[in-house]
């Protein structure tokens, strides 16, 4: 169906159809959400889980997870509530403003004193010295060596800048570290460093490897 519709849509009407399907699917989710706070069974928390679940995680997003949740909204869990937190390749979804700052106070209220918080998101300043140095043509090359589907459909390079920036009309936002650090001390976490796929594996053996490191940010958020 999904194919069908994009042959039959030009770009920007299949955006704005995806757009649309995306804001019913978030209306549905807001009409059986919850607003009392409750106490969860697991305390790790994936945010943004997509088909990516995760085992003796708390899989969490807008449908098809352990806890379907439009995460715009207040979280429903009492304070204290989760150990860790992890999520990739979610942030860039939601706009910074409105939607990813309250999210981040939500989160620093329910990740107990000394819990963890592990982000990954497309690392905007790796993404411009890529463009400076190279056109992004070693982005590109990283890029099908993951998704072995994956092409520029014919255009040079330099349309990877583009591809990231807009992903179907999906990203609202990008991030270098300073930037994200910046949200994250605002919303009232205590420390956030810069760190590596391999120390996320390390510490949690159960999340599937992504090997993106050439183009994403990996960061480390120490709750106060």
């Amino acid at each position: 169906m999904k194919k069908i519709i994009e042959e039959k849509l030009s770009i920007r009407a299949f955006e704005l159809v995806v757009a649309a399907y995306y804001e019913f699917k978030r209306f549905k989710t807001r009409l059986f959400q919850t607003k009392k706070l409750s106490i969860p069974k697991l305390k790790k928390l994936h945010l943004g889980s997509g088909a990516r679940k995760i085992q003796g995680w708390l899989n969490v997003d807008l449908t098809d997870s352990d806890y379907d949740l439009d995460l715009t909204y207040k979280l429903p869990w009492v304070d204290n509530s989760f150990d860790f937190v992890v999520s990739q390749h979610f942030i860039e979804h939601l706009t910074a403003e409105d939607e990813l700052k309250p999210l981040f106070i939500e989160l620093q209220r329910v990740v107990v004193s000394k819990g963890e918080m592990w982000l990954t998101t497309p690392d905007l300043e790796k993404l411009c010295n890529s463009y400076l140095n190279h056109k992004c043509e070693d982005l590109v090359e990283d890029r099908k060596t993951r998704m072995k589907n994956w092409s520029l459909n014919g255009f040079p390079s330099q349309h990877f800048m583009n591809d990231l920036f807009k992903h179907s009309g999906a990203h609202r936002n990008l991030f270098d570290f300073e930037l994200l650090e910046w949200m994250l001390l605002e919303a009232g976490f205590s420390k956030v460093e810069r760190t590596e796929e391999k120390e996320l594996l390390a510490k949690f053996p159960e999340i599937p490897k992504r090997g993106d490191d050439k183009q994403a940010l990996y960061v480390k958020v120490t709750n106060q």
